[in-house]
């Protein structure tokens, strides 16, 4: 039984060399074309990420300076993250900084909230919300 194993191994045959890198060259080409669109959507969804970290910003930003409003009668300074999180209106401050713009009239209103990103698909500035 051994001897037949054996003489079945001996009569097999290996893959050639080239067909070896035949199959590395389709290998590679299939790759070439995944990693592009792995890379886009990997992109995406970083900017997306970005984007809710700037809707959560805002919609504290907002809280805070309509309380400030309510409690003082006045506008207050530009709020940082730092200010948010001390408010409790984030639980923790996001990966990325946020700039934080005041509407310009009395009526206690964040404008936007800006960041800069590599992400962006229209350049490297991302606004929320998007006049």
């Amino acid at each position: 039984m051994l001897k037949n194993l054996q003489a079945k191994l001996k009569d097999q045959k290996g893959f050639s060399l080239v067909e070896l890198i035949v199959v590395i060259a389709i290998m590679v080409i299939l790759i070439a074309m995944l990693v592009p669109n792995v890379v886009g959507y990997i992109k995406k969804a970083n900017w997306a990420t970005e984007q809710n970290g700037a809707s959560t910003v805002f919609s504290a930003a907002q809280t805070y300076v309509t309380d400030y409003y309510a409690k003082y009668g006045q506008n207050p300074n530009v709020p940082t993250l730092g200010t948010l999180k001390d408010a409790n209106l984030l639980t923790k401050a996001p990966a990325i900084g946020y700039s934080i713009y005041l509407a310009n009239n009395a009526d206690a209103a964040v404008d936007y909230v800006a960041w800069s990103s590599k992400n962006s698909p229209d350049g490297d500035l991302g606004r929320y919300p998007i006049n």
